[in-house]
């Protein structure tokens, strides 16, 4: 391979999500990383939202457009975080390990973020794929993400959700039958509750992307919704998995802040495995981050145990960004 095939250059649109999507589909499913998607129309949206909502965001690959053997992206986190916090990924395929690509693809996202104005630089990585690259870099183990899971049906019978009478639960299925403008209700909540976790699964949360997470991926009948005194405060979503039938994800159970402290992510989290249990699903998986410590042991009082899967551990890593002159970018 030439000195000129693994020169990184900037790809965007419809290129820059056909190529990368290349790359990933050749990566194993548990193995990826947040953010990390395997079909050009996943990444194609990503990048739009994201521009749509003003955030910059930056993709480069390395190699042939159709044939590429490095990609890496960059943008600024929109979520949880410090200002000035961006986030990274470098995915680098085995026929192209050790010999520099990373660096080079490293330098240019460092670079670029700095002249976005970042301040740190976060990325993601699973144990013993590139850790030792990252220390090298000058980045720092900040966190990290466990995949959890729970066999159904549980050894015990179903749990009665007894509510108190100011709590009400229902479905978006049932909320949309009723309401008129229940779709930009949740929709509004799903943002808010987005934007105040560790890791959102969604950093833009818009009304025609909420609309195309139904349409995709969810099934109205499996949102969950809580109400305290009538008002819309949490949610807890279920998922098919995309190969396993028996499997289903806990996408997000979520209370807004102001009604935290009340029992209702418990009660949510009931009425999910409750959910799962009647759909006849084996298992319910979970990812958490391990420093979020009441949804930490709220799962484990309910029985998730961490998983053994391949891929089920993923480190958060971060460095601060330098201004472009010691060499790093």
């Amino acid at each position: 391979m030439s000195t000129t095939t693994l020169t990184a250059q900037i790809v965007r649109g419809q290129e820059a999500a056909h190529s990368h999507a290349r790359v990933v589909a050749a990566v194993p499913p548990l193995e990826r990383c947040d953010y990390e998607y395997a079909t050009s129309e996943e990444i194609h949206n990503f990048d739009t939202d994201l521009r749509d909502a003003g955030v910059p965001i930056r993709r480069w690959i390395v190699g042939p457009i159709d044939d590429p053997v490095a990609v890496a992206f960059c943008f600024r986190a929109t979520w949880n975080t410090p200002r000035h916090t961006f986030w990274a990924h470098i995915r680098v395929l085995p026929q192209a390990q050790h010999l520099g690509v990373g660096f080079d693809l490293l330098q240019k996202v460092q670079q670029w973020a700095a002249t976005a104005g970042a301040q740190a630089l976060r990325v993601m990585s699973h144990p013993n794929s590139n850790d030792k690259f990252l220390q090298r870099n000058g980045f720092t183990h900040i966190g990290t993400e466990q995949l959890f899971s729970l066999k159904l049906p549980c050894n015990k019978p179903e749990v009665t959700v007894n509510l108190p009478a100011h709590i009400q639960l229902t479905t978006l299925a049932e909320y949309l039958s009723k309401e008129s403008d229940a779709m930009e209700q949740v929709c509004t909540l799903h943002a808010a509750i987005s934007l105040d976790v560790p890791m959102p699964d969604e950093l833009i949360v818009t009304l025609s992307k909420f609309r195309r997470l139904l349409g995709e991926d969810v099934d109205p009948k499996h949102y969950l919704l809580a109400f305290v005194d009538g008002q819309l405060i949490g949610e807890s979503i279920l998922m098919e998995d995309d190969d396993d039938p028996q499997v289903m994800w806990q996408h997000a159970t979520g209370v807004l802040p102001a009604f935290r402290g009340l029992g209702v992510a418990l009660i949510l989290k009931h009425a999910a495995i409750n959910l799962a249990q009647s759909l006849g699903i084996s298992e319910l998986r979970t990812w958490m981050e391990m420093s979020n410590t009441p949804i930490l042991k709220l799962n484990r009082s309910l029985g998730f145990a961490e998983s053994t899967h391949s891929g089920s551990i993923i480190y958060m890593y971060e460095c601060m960004v330098k201004n472009g002159q010691d060499g790093r970018g």
